[in-house]
């Protein structure tokens, strides 16, 4: 008999905060525009009840939490907000994607950070 093997990922995008973010003198201490995706794989659902997902809102509670700190980099940004994402039982890996529309004129800088694991126990063998 064939198992079955089942990916689920969840996705949150188009997040738009404002955060003390950069690294130029000009930057500090004025609020700059960001735009957050993030996606996550996720252990999928055994039944249809809530409590078996990952909560959309927690993602985009955890980056508004995130957009008060100071933080330099976008990259950090994406590191520390995907960190957060790992510490739920059910998130196996992240990926979150942070723009800066205002980083570099006339373009988008963004940065991406994956973590997380790529297998889990029941796919050895």
């Amino acid at each position: 008999m064939t198992t079955l093997r089942s990916d689920c990922s969840i996705a949150l995008r188009d997040v738009r905060l404002l955060a003390d973010i950069g690294v130029h003198h000009h930057e500090i201490g004025r609020p700059q525009p960001l735009v957050v995706h993030v996606v996550l794989d996720v252990i999928p659902p055994q039944r249809d009840a809530v409590e078996e997902v990952f909560d959309y809102a927690g993602i985009k509670a955890s980056a508004e939490k995130l957009a008060l700190e100071r933080i330099v980099l976008i990259e950090t940004f994406a590191q520390r907000l995907a960190t957060i994402c790992l510490d739920h039982r059910l998130v196996l890996g992240a990926s979150v994607t942070v723009e800066k529309p205002q980083g570099i004129p006339g373009s988008m800088a963004s940065a991406t950070v994956r973590m997380g694991t790529l297998a889990t126990a029941t796919d050895a063998g």
